[in-house]
């Protein structure tokens, strides 16, 4: 997988660098069972882990389905009641898109939540997951306890700004080629034009209003690249005190992939002072 460099053509190459499984893991997340739920022509399908805490529903980035989460959900609270959505066309969610959006995929995840009856939840994803994430804290503030963004951009400007298109700097050629083949099979029931139409969703939103805005408790965490870090401005985050912005060092986009371990103790530390918080009001 070659990286894109120009301006116009780096759209897939941010989205696609999900996290990947390695050739020959389990299929589905282990510890977890899919809930299929019907919808209009098809289905949704949201692996669930049970667990006696804070409800957290994670969503995938673009082209990735819920194994995308195989190597960050061992580290995560074990008392969370962990949801992991799939986008319409990923995993047991079928079909594909007919015409996708960021606010379409909003809407399927609140009509999961609605369908599990999940009515006060963490929300969080990764790359296109967590631009979802922030659609649903703009449409149902009212149900969330708080939001987890794991280089999910506010606009396109951001991912253009802040890194200049690198999603891959640091990841080694072992972990491009799990990426690539994941990617490949994840999409091998995806006809061309499907891919291309799903892969600009993304370009059609920005999510800096919503920021500017909500009063909901925001953690945004990212991967460094080895380098000096991009400032706010350039990632489009403001500087509020309800906003977070958390850094991995030496991670690429896919540092939930590269380091799990590190992402999962921010979830879980965010986590657990939003429900300190709320025990204190």
């Amino acid at each position: 997988m070659r990286m894109i460099a120009c301006r116009g053509s780096f759209v897939l190459a941010i989205l696609i660098c999900a996290t990947a499984v390695v050739a020959g893991e389990s299929k589905r997340l282990t510890g977890f069972e899919d809930r299929l739920i019907p919808m209009e022509h098809g289905q949704l399908c949201c692996a669930h882990r049970p667990g006696d805490g804070p409800t957290l529903l994670l969503i995938p980035g673009t082209f990735s389905d819920s194994r995308a989460f195989a190597k960050l959900a061992p580290h995560l609270g074990k008392d969370l009641n962990l949801f992991v959505l799939e986008n319409r066309g990923l995993g047991r969610s079928w079909p594909p898109p007919q015409d996708g959006s960021i606010e379409q995929c909003a809407q399927d995840a609140l009509f999961v939540a609605e369908k599990l009856g999940l009515e006060s939840f963490y929300i969080g994803g990764h790359s296109l997951g967590g631009m979802i994430s922030l659609e649903v804290g703009r449409r149902a503030p009212e149900k969330l306890r708080g939001v987890i963004s794991l280089e999910g951009w506010t606009s396109w400007h951001a991912a253009r700004d802040a890194f200049r298109g690198d999603m891959r700097a640091t990841l080694t050629d072992e972990q491009l080629a799990e990426l690539a083949a994941y990617r490949k099979e994840v999409l091998s029931k995806w006809s061309d034009e499907q891919r291309s139409s799903f892969g600009k969703v993304w370009k059609a939103w920005d999510g800096l209003s919503f920021l500017e805005d909500t009063s909901l408790p925001v953690l945004e965490i990212y991967g460094d690249r080895g380098r000096a870090r991009p400032t706010r401005e350039m990632l489009r985050i403001p500087e509020r005190d309800n906003i977070q912005l958390k850094w991995i060092d030496n991670s690429s986009h896919s540092l939930h992939y590269q380091h799990p371990r590190r992402v999962a103790e921010a979830l879980n530390r965010f986590i657990r002072q939003q429900e300190v918080k709320r025990a204190g009001k």
